[in-house]
């Protein structure tokens, strides 16, 4: 990663509340990937919180093809978020309290919150950053708040709703970077 892509990362930890020195972030394998350099990431609830909208905030982030839809999720689907991750490994693990300190109570997102859902933030950025300049890379986003028509993705992908295969790959073609 280069150094200017690297200070991002930075900026993003110490935005994110993380603590001094930075360690070694390692945000894990792609969700999908196929040859030719694309690779997909799909975003379930948890992203979608005030961790992740702080982090597309940056000036690079604007450059991300979800970048508009991706804020709007987090400001509209920060309750199902909480719903889904405020307990357990879902809200803190030992790991992620090492990178951001130890959280507050589970459902507080006010003061220390959620260290998982920082780590998460961190992380996506960490991709989002590497499609962004990496000429062999490219990075299709989508996410469960999606639709394609009048169904949401995440619907087709939990209960099987059959979605318009053209208005799917018309997706894919705009999220890619």
């Amino acid at each position: 990663m280069p150094d200017e892509a690297r200070a991002e990362v930075a900026a993003t930890y110490r935005a994110l509340g993380g603590t001094e020195p930075l360690r070694p972030p390692r945000p894990g394998a792609w969700d999908l990937g196929f040859e030719g350099g694309l690779v997909v990431e799909l975003d379930e609830e948890l992203h979608f919180n005030r961790y992740r909208s702080t982090t597309l905030e940056s000036p690079w982030a604007a450059n991300l093809p979800w970048h508009e839809d991706y804020r709007a999720f987090c400001s509209q689907h920060e309750a199902k978020c909480l719903d889904a991750g405020k307990w357990g490994k879902r809200w803190t693990t030992p790991s992620c309290e090492s990178m951001f300190a130890p959280p507050g109570e589970p459902g507080e997102l006010e003061g220390p919150g959620a260290p998982r859902w920082k780590q998460r933030a961190l992380y996506d950025t960490m991709k989002d950053i590497a499609a962004l300049v990496s000429d062999s890379l490219h990075l299709v986003r989508l996410s469960v708040w999606d639709t394609i028509g009048d169904i949401r993705l995440g619907d087709a992908l939990v209960v099987g709703k059959p979605v318009d295969p053209g208005e799917l790959r018309e997706l894919v073609r705009q999220r890619t970077t």
